[in-house]
């Protein structure tokens, strides 16, 4: 989509609120929110590059297991990881190297923001 200048109503007229009311809209939202907790961000950076088992990332954190499975179905339903079962384990990775890439923007933006 190109970007759009003008005022208020010449975008409601032209449809370019009702075009960003989409589903697209709600998922980046879901994975902001998954985003807003310290702890899932450090899961990720856990994550970049392999697959753990939730009980190799809770001794990362002073978190016991069953919240740090909250954590990881948080991050599981806005998209951003993936399990893997295998017997009574459970193994997570990133479902994208896209969420990393991700992370490493949204790293890269809040360091211009603390220079400016």
């Amino acid at each position: 989509m190109e970007p759009f200048i003008g005022n208020i109503s010449d975008m409601v007229h032209k449809g370019i609120l009702e075009e960003a009311e989409s589903g697209c809209d709600h998922t980046i939202a879901e994975i902001g929110q998954a985003l807003g907790h310290p702890t899932r961000i450090r899961i990720i950076r856990l994550l970049e590059g392999k697959e753990l088992c939730s009980c190799e990332i809770a001794p990362f954190f002073a978190l016991d297991q069953s919240g740090i499975s909250r954590h990881l179905n948080a991050l599981r339903r806005a998209g951003l990881v993936t399990p893997r079962r295998d017997g009574v384990r459970i193994y997570w990775r990133l479902s994208s190297p896209n969420v990393a890439r991700l992370l490493h923007l949204l790293e890269e933006i809040s360091q211009k923001g603390k220079g400016s």
